[in-house]
């Protein structure tokens, strides 16, 4: 029996493996789906798509949350609660709460690895799956020098604010070439950072660096249909990432844009997708 969810854009917090996470509901009716954020990301990551989820929600139920010790969310002050495996379970945990059996699992980085996580060791709750811009995965020889150089600077990001704290750290970061192409620019990054979670800089980063991805042979194992969605020029989300799950399930759909967030500056195109999908779905 499948639970309605509460009003549009109602924000509440609710306890998950031990963490209050804040959550926000979309939709009255259809399918459930459940998206997660980029790694140093949150809900509001999702203001500029905002036509484009109020269109989606017109045709399903919806929950958006904070991810463990990201947003407004509550984590463990430990890297070791932050793996691929603790964040799909608060994923498929998050399918519970709604009330229903199975959901359309996806999201941003992050959130696509862990909706991976949660389509290879509990496939009962997976309906489709969703994924934009997955991350650098597979084993660590498959990975490009450009996704090498994305990683390293994570690393660092982590290691300099836990030295030095957040402030000091992004002032630091400022100077470095490439923090930003033009000053706005860089300033809008240093603002972003200022404002992140310091669980996520602190922990979250560490423990997923960390974190081993499935061998791609595992990613063989999922049956249910697959929508990728990547873009080409980006270390962190390398198009290598996505072509490896598209060529190791069978019914996979890649999409690939040919410049760094072009689904973002395109949110047509997006939302023309993901209709696309939700159609084939049924």
């Amino acid at each position: 029996m499948t639970a309605p969810l509460p009003s549009p854009e109602n924000d509440r917090f609710q306890e998950v493996n031990g963490y209050t996470l804040r959550l926000r509901l979309r939709g009255e009716g259809g399918p459930l789906a459940v998206f997660g954020h980029g790694l140093l990301g949150s809900i509001e990551q999702l203001r500029e798509g905002q036509a484009a989820l109020d269109a989606l929600a017109a045709r399903m139920r919806v929950v958006l949350y904070d991810a463990r010790g990201h947003g407004k969310s509550a984590g463990p002050e430990d890297p070791s609660g932050y793996t691929w495996e603790t964040l799909g379970r608060d994923m498929t945990a998050l399918v519970d709460f709604a009330g229903d059996e199975q959901a359309i699992l996806g999201g941003a980085s992050m959130g696509a690895a862990s909706a991976l996580w949660a389509a290879i060791e509990q496939p009962e709750r997976v309906r489709a799956l969703a994924l934009m811009m997955p991350p650098p995965l597979g084993h660590e020889p498959m990975r490009a020098q450009a996704e090498k150089q994305a990683i390293l600077a994570l690393d660092m990001l982590s290691a300099m604010v836990q030295n030095f704290g957040l402030e000091k750290s992004v002032e630091i970061a400022s100077t470095f070439p490439g923090f930003g192409a033009t000053p706005a620019e860089a300033a809008e990054r240093a603002r972003f950072l200022l404002e992140q979670n310091p669980l996520a800089i602190l922990h979250a980063v560490r423990g997923l660096l960390q974190a081993p991805f499935h061998d791609p042979e595992a990613y063989r194992t999922i049956r249910v249909p697959t929508l990728v969605l990547a873009h080409e020029g980006d270390g962190l989300h390398p198009v290598r990432a996505a072509q490896l799950l598209a060529e190791n399930i069978a019914d996979c759909r890649l999409r690939v844009g040919p410049q760094p967030d072009y689904w973002r500056t395109h949110p047509d195109e997006l939302l023309a997708e993901f209709s696309d999908f939700l159609d084939y779905l049924g």
